[in-house]
């Protein structure tokens, strides 16, 4: 039996090579499309692109000014002059609209920040999978409200601040603890002897995994309660009752944070 395991051992941690590749694959997929249709990283391309098109074209016509000027000194015909004056004053009109472009894009307020997810799902399998998975979509649908709140100006831009850094401190420590749950699954499976000590942990830090995404879930129903109190009768007490909610929720959610990171993963009961 002993030798039948240690055979079958290499086909199985080829294949697990080969999940964790797809699984690689997939997570930058959906990085760089999650990348490309983030608002703020839209419109700070939309910046970038205006001021370098607007310095290529005023730099093309600093250049034919200075040789439409040499030009003249050296007293070319007029009609070369005429061309390369020309010239200048084609690439001055598009220089002076992309620089007023990006002088309008850098004046407007730039989207709330998303959240980064440049962290890879755990691998297919891992117990901590299911829930970094759903704090993905809590995180996307949690962003995509805020940037909702902000351009509505339904709360204070510290408060969005506020709101934006408890969910990134949030999503860091659960991060930190998926990632101590893979590590402990892998010396599990590699290290028989040590899988009887190791799950009850594993099971520990799994489901403080799945209490933190229903503290930020709540944050998210609470930041949508209050988007759709925007527009309804009585928006004002409404409003600010869902506010008094989302604020509650945030404190909670920070509370729960603070003590998973003190506590070295595992609140204190």
């Amino acid at each position: 039996m002993s030798v039948k395991a240690t055979q079958h051992r290499p086909w199985r941690a080829l294949v697990q090579r080969g999940l964790d590749t797809v699984a690689d694959v997939s997570d930058l997929v959906a990085r760089k499309i999650s990348a490309a249709a983030d608002p703020r990283a839209r419109q700070l391309r939309r910046q970038r692109r205006a001021l370098r098109w607007g310095l290529i074209c005023a730099a093309g016509c600093v250049f034919w000014i200075a040789v439409t000027g040499l030009l003249a000194a050296w007293g070319w015909f007029a009609l070369l002059l005429q061309v390369t004056g020309a010239i200048a004053v084609v690439l001055a009109i598009p220089a002076t609209l992309l620089l007023l472009r990006y002088r309008w894009l850098r004046s407007e307020p730039l989207p709330a920040q998303r959240a980064t997810s440049t962290r890879r799902l755990p691998p297919p399998g891992s117990a901590a999978r299911p829930t970094m998975y759903a704090l993905g979509a809590s995180e996307r649908g949690f962003f995509s409200l805020l940037g909702v709140i902000e351009r509505g100006a339904m709360l204070p831009a510290d408060e969005i601040r506020d709101l934006s850094a408890a969910a990134a401190k949030t999503s860091a420590a659960m991060a930190a603890t998926a990632a101590e749950v893979v590590s402990m699954e892998r010396a599990a499976q590699y290290a028989e002897s040590s899988r009887a000590h190791l799950v009850p942990t594993i099971n520990a830090f799994t489901a403080q995994l799945s209490a933190g995404v229903r503290q930020y879930n709540e944050m998210v129903t609470a930041a949508a309660q209050l988007v759709s109190s925007a527009n309804g009768n009585g928006a004002g007490p409404v409003q600010q009752r869902y506010r008094d909610e989302l604020v509650g929720a945030t404190d909670r959610l920070m509370g729960w944070a603070r003590a998973f990171d003190e506590l070295g993963g595992l609140p204190r009961r």
